[in-house]
């Protein structure tokens, strides 16, 4: 049987990370943005693909804060216009010069996604709410730690 690695990181060590990240994300000359699929997310961040986005959220720049060793993205707007209508069920994190940073899991604010959105009504059986062309999908929550 193998031995898990074990590493238990320091509050500092955590707050530098999410510094660091918060650092990367606002590097270049635009915006940081999220952007939303409807399609079955790849097997891993580097497997490319050419998925068209369902919504893309840009954020604010700098494109979050931290508080309390949690680091919180901050949306420039209230909405971001849909483009697609279906169920967002994975999204991406581009740094402000387009670097793909992460990919997360999409739901509703009662599923516990990486990024949680309002704007629909999640169907019986499903995680997300089913978004349609020319609404607003809402960031209601972004959160990493």
């Amino acid at each position: 049987m193998a031995v898990s690695a074990g590493w238990d990181i320091s509050p500092a060590l955590r707050l530098a990370q999410l510094q660091g990240m918060l650092a990367r994300a606002n590097e270049g000359a635009a915006n940081s943005k999220l952007r939303m699929y409807i399609t079955q997310r790849p097997p891993s961040i580097a497997s490319a693909h050419t998925d068209a986005y369902q919504a893309e959220i840009v954020l604010d720049k700098p494109c979050g804060v931290i508080v309390s060793n949690t680091l919180v993205l901050r949306p420039l707007a209230t909405g971001a216009m849909i483009q697609r209508v279906g169920i967002p069920i994975w999204a991406e994190w581009f740094a402000g010069d387009g670097v793909l940073l992460a990919r997360c899991n999409v739901t509703d604010a009662a599923n516990g996604g990486g990024i949680r959105v309002a704007g629909g009504k999640t169907p019986e059986g499903e995680y997300s709410p089913m978004l349609y062309s020319g609404g607003l999908v809402v960031l209601t929550q972004v959160t990493l730690t």
